[in-house]
């Protein structure tokens, strides 16, 4: 491999990963270590945040990954250029081809190669992505790539697949919670007899155990009316009963599963619980406030960081103002399909920071002199990580004020108590 673009692949993966600490720093990381494989494989995940969610699962692989990207990505020079040097291999979809058949015979036989040399190759099975915390269903070309690599080398191979489930609370919003949960790998010798019985059920059932991990390893929503109650369940419960960000992850599976069974066993029960649930969130959404300001009062200790921290978190919110907005502001005035909405603010916040960062800099040290521009410069990181750490303490001071504002609160925290008390009991033991 050329040092260079694996230098510069080196520091785009370091990159990416501030990124996702700064941009998701709620994130829970799960069994990781079963991606610690150095030989020939494919990297799968579930495809809910568009250009994130390749590089969320590349980054947690110890080895250079390439990628199956759409064709309409390679279609002027630049691009074409750019994705052929940066590990993309072009793949066709009916979108792509402007109604001619689609021939994916070559990137096919490009991808068995690259795996049969001992390549990791990244590919989203669902085809395409939507903003959304279910799995939608898998297409066969992932396992007939595999299966045709393991078939080249009569399946005495390691060629495996590594699922990786990946469930984002709010996957545009800033700062929001992110789980990324590794699933055991699925090994193509395992599949050597079904492949000999008939290639193509083969496929499809090895698809089918594929899907089925993803969907074990994320929260898996029917709809969003669903997911909308698992949401608001799962936040009276970290509320009122938090567990490290593994622990509820695995939490939350199984209140779904107690969900569903109570909505099949006893329809009108379950029906009655989701009326209390949206009566109570009803009263929250007029009120402006939060079930976090209704469930916990801030300590002392909150207090004084708040007022001690505020002249910091100040100084840091104004001095990154220009560079911390210049991202907001290009996402909107682009009004691409919002699940590119994390995707636009990354990719131009590494660009904002460091610019902005150096011509502030530069401007105080011109006015003050070399020794305060480099003071300045180390202040803006430390002052902005500070704010981010302020701001969401400040609002959920606020909203607790305009909870203690409610009529009718002792009502409010009494019918809180009782959809607690109901939401408790789906969880199986």
């Amino acid at each position: 491999m050329n040092p260079i673009l694996y230098l510069i692949y080196q520091l785009l993966k370091l990159l990416t990963k501030i990124s996702f600490r700064v941009y998701y720093p709620n994130a829970t990381r799960m069994n990781l270590d079963r991606l610690r494989y150095r030989g020939g494989s494919i990297l799968v995940s579930n495809h809910p945040n568009t250009l994130l969610d390749p590089l969320n699962a590349a980054c947690r692989v110890p080895k250079v990954v390439h990628f199956l990207a759409n064709a309409s990505l390679f279609q002027t020079p630049f691009t074409n250029w750019f994705f052929n040097t940066f590990y993309c291999i072009p793949v066709e979809r009916p979108q792509d081809t402007k109604g001619k058949p689609i021939n994916n015979a070559n990137a096919f036989r490009k991808s068995q190669q690259f795996i049969n040399k001992g390549g990791c190759l990244f590919i989203a099975p669902e085809g395409g992505s939507d903003m959304e915390r279910r799995v939608r269903p898998f297409k066969t070309g992932t396992a007939r790539i595999l299966l045709g690599a393991a078939a080249q080398e009569h399946f005495e191979t390691d060629l495996r697949i590594m699922p990786v489930g990946l469930t984002y609370d709010h996957p545009n919003r800033f700062r929001s919670r992110m789980t990324v949960n590794a699933a055991p790998p699925i090994l193509a010798r395992d599949y050597a007899e079904a492949f000999k019985a008939d290639k193509v059920q083969a496929a499809r059932q090895l698809t089918q155990e594929l899907e089925q991990a993803i969907r074990d390893h994320t929260i898996d929503t029917k709809d969003e009316a669903e997911d909308t109650i698992i949401l608001r369940a799962e936040e009276l419960l970290r509320n009122s009963h938090p567990l490290k960000g593994s622990d509820h992850f695995r939490r939350t599976k199984n209140w779904i599963e107690g969900l569903r069974k109570q909505a099949e066993q006893s329809p009108e029960g379950y029906k009655a619980y989701v009326q209390q649930q949206e009566a109570y969130w009803e009263k929250l959404t007029a009120a402006r406030t939060t079930d976090e300001a209704i469930a916990k009062r801030p300590g002392t200790a909150t207090l004084i960081f708040l007022i001690l921290g505020a002249p910091f978190a100040l100084y840091g919110l104004t001095n990154n103002f220009l560079a911390g907005y210049l991202p907001k502001l290009v996402s909107k005035k682009l009004d691409l399909y919002i699940g590119y909405t994390a995707s636009v603010q990354i990719l131009c916040g590494l660009l904002a920071f460091p610019i902005f960062y150096a011509l502030q800099s530069w401007a105080v040290g011109a006015w003050l002199g070399s020794t305060a521009g480099w003071l300045y410069l180390l202040s803006l990181p430390l002052t902005g990580w500070l704010y981010l750490k302020w701001q969401p303490v400040a609002t959920r001071f606020k909203n607790r004020q305009k909870a203690k504002s409610m009529k009718h609160l002792e009502e409010v925290k009494a019918e809180r108590a009782t959809l607690l008390k109901a939401t408790l009991q789906y969880l199986n033991p």
